[in-house]
């Protein structure tokens, strides 16, 4: 695989983060509608191919279910809960900064 490839992810996990945290209310059903897809293609099409984040560690993102659930059945309550929203922040961060880098399946 490219080094684009492999870049993408990281690149749309900090719009993504500069999104989050950029946005409350009426706005959130886009950003959450964003954070499913972008959660469906990393767990569907990617793999962790090195991580060294605290938090998120393993081969792949299976981790991932419980909050893709939770974007697709209650996006707004997702989104309001705090410890939701720093889930999510901690993983697009840990995407972002390089802690977590992936590779395709």
């Amino acid at each position: 695989m490219n080094s684009t490839g492999t870049q993408l992810p990281a690149r749309q996990a900090a719009l993504l983060l500069r999104t989050l945290t950029e946005t409350s209310g009426s706005d959130q059903g886009s950003v959450a509608d964003d954070l499913l897809l972008f959660c469906y293609r990393l767990r569907d099409e990617c793999r962790v191919a090195r991580s060294t984040s605290k938090r998120f560690q393993g081969s792949s993102f299976a981790f991932l279910n419980e909050l893709l659930y939770d974007l697709e059945s209650r996006p707004d309550d997702t989104l309001r809960s705090e410890e939701r929203r720093a889930f999510i922040a901690e993983l697009l961060s840990d995407l972002a900064s390089g802690r977590i880098l992936v590779s395709k399946k």
